[in-house]
């Protein structure tokens, strides 16, 4: 692509030029690539990333690309898996990242027996394939090939290997609310939850007009897994998470309390301060957060070593889960930790305090992020070597333009914030 294709706006080009600037566009795509593959090998080869505090090369991809961790582990195996034909094919720009993807696929599967001049020319095989056709085809190829080596009755190869019962779940949540799972238990485990479920899945007794139960047999397994849930949910030996069960804490602002409460007492005008208040309505039985216009939380109990409930409360109705730019995880599945440390003479009061999940916990505490409060609001500060200006960046998932208050800045205005040298 030439330079008046870099800067001619597209709808200006003839339907020649268009279409040529598409191809070539395609074929620096493809190469860049291939340019990444080479760097994150060498970043595996070297270490870089441990040495940067991460646990491996695909957690760092995943934190400084932001990829999903499919998307990382597969840059990664296709990487460190030799593949010298397809590597030239890249760097002619005429491979795509789903062809690559099949293909790498395929090779990585080859038995440890399979001679290697027959491992090259089925390299070649799909290679040639993948410059003529799409993924789909390549794959369709790369399960003949993977039937010819009989691949699926092969023993497992030793890291392949893993100890004790084998157990997945996999849930994710559809636009209407309703959750969708799949995954598969142990054999032991089955026969747990078959003996749990069976007795609550029997259909219910015949109504006085003799109607039968009217539910199908997966509705009443539906049901009867929904009622362990909610048995389980209720247990006294429950486990915790971040310190406390699930709670439900309702926010309202100071004003608002001040007259529902002298509403409420006909006349609670004569409170002296917000503690008064508050130990009123506790004894109504009502635990408030009481917070400011701007929503900022205003009295939640004394600071001590350890956040205690009342601030975890506080730091879920700020911070409303992981503030790590990027994590969507909810308050029930994250952390305390402070700003400047304890063990440095840090507080635990709110203004010290933010909620992270245990990852990105982890990453605060072994990587080169750090963190602080700024106006009440947790910002992020990357490693020098991800954003030379060392910029701070807030969490927008939690707080959507739509939902942002005034006094909370736009993404835009906090990031272009230099952090001053120390």
């Amino acid at each position: 692509m030439d330079v008046d294709e870099q800067v001619i706006p597209a709808w200006r080009l003839s339907e020649g030029e268009l279409l040529g600037g598409l191809l070539a566009a395609e074929k620096v795509l493809r190469r860049q690539y291939g340019r990444i593959l080479e760097l994150v090998a060498e970043t595996e080869k070297r270490g870089a990333a441990t040495a940067q505090g991460y646990a491996g090369t695909v957690s760092l991809l995943m934190m400084a690309l932001h990829l999903t961790r499919g998307e990382a582990k597969a840059r990664v195996a296709q990487a460190i898996t030799p593949m010298p034909l397809v590597d030239e094919a890249l760097r002619a720009g005429e491979l795509g990242v789903a062809q690559v993807t099949q293909i790498q696929k395929v090779l990585a599967q080859a038995p440890d027996t399979l001679p290697e001049a027959e491992r090259l020319t089925t390299e070649n095989t799909l290679v040639e394939l993948a410059r003529q056709a799409n993924a789909v085809a390549v794959e369709k190829l790369g399960q003949q090939i993977l039937g010819h080596w009989d691949v699926e009755k092969a023993p497992p190869k030793d890291g392949e290997r893993r100890a004790g019962p084998y157990r997945e779940f996999h849930g994710r949540y559809r636009r209407d609310g309703q959750y969708m799972f799949t995954g598969q238990l142990d054999a032991e485990s089955a026969a747990e939850l078959e003996g749990v479920m069976h007795p609550l899945a029997k259909p219910d007794s015949a109504d006085t007009d003799g109607t039968r139960d009217p539910r199908s047999t997966a509705q009443r397994q539906g049901d009867a897994l929904a009622e362990i849930i909610s048995r389980t949910a209720r247990a006294d030996d429950l486990p915790t998470t971040g310190g406390e069960r699930a709670i439900v804490t309702v926010t309202v602002s100071l004003a608002d309390l001040e007259q529902r409460a002298e509403t409420a007492m006909l006349n609670a005008s004569g409170y002296t301060s917000i503690s008064q208040l508050r130990r009123w309505c506790c004894e109504a039985k009502v635990l408030p957060a009481v917070l400011g216009t701007q929503g900022e939380v205003l009295d939640l109990g004394r600071s001590a070593r350890l956040a205690n409930a009342a601030q975890r409360r506080a730091l879920a109705i700020r911070d409303r889960g992981c503030v790590r730019p990027g994590c969507t995880r909810g308050p029930k599945w994250c952390q305390v930790h402070h700003v400047i440390s304890w063990l440095y003479n840090g507080p635990s009061d709110l203004d010290n305090m933010i909620l992270v999940c245990a990852k990105h916990h982890r990453e605060l505490h072994h990587t080169g992020w750090t963190v602080r409060i700024r106006h009440g609001t947790p910002e992020f500060i990357p490693p020098e070597w991800l954003d030379p200006e060392q910029r701070p960046i807030r969490n927008t998932a939690h707080h959507p333009a739509s939902r942002r208050g005034p006094g909370v800045p736009s993404q835009r205005h906090a990031s272009r914030e230099r952090i001053p040298s120390v």
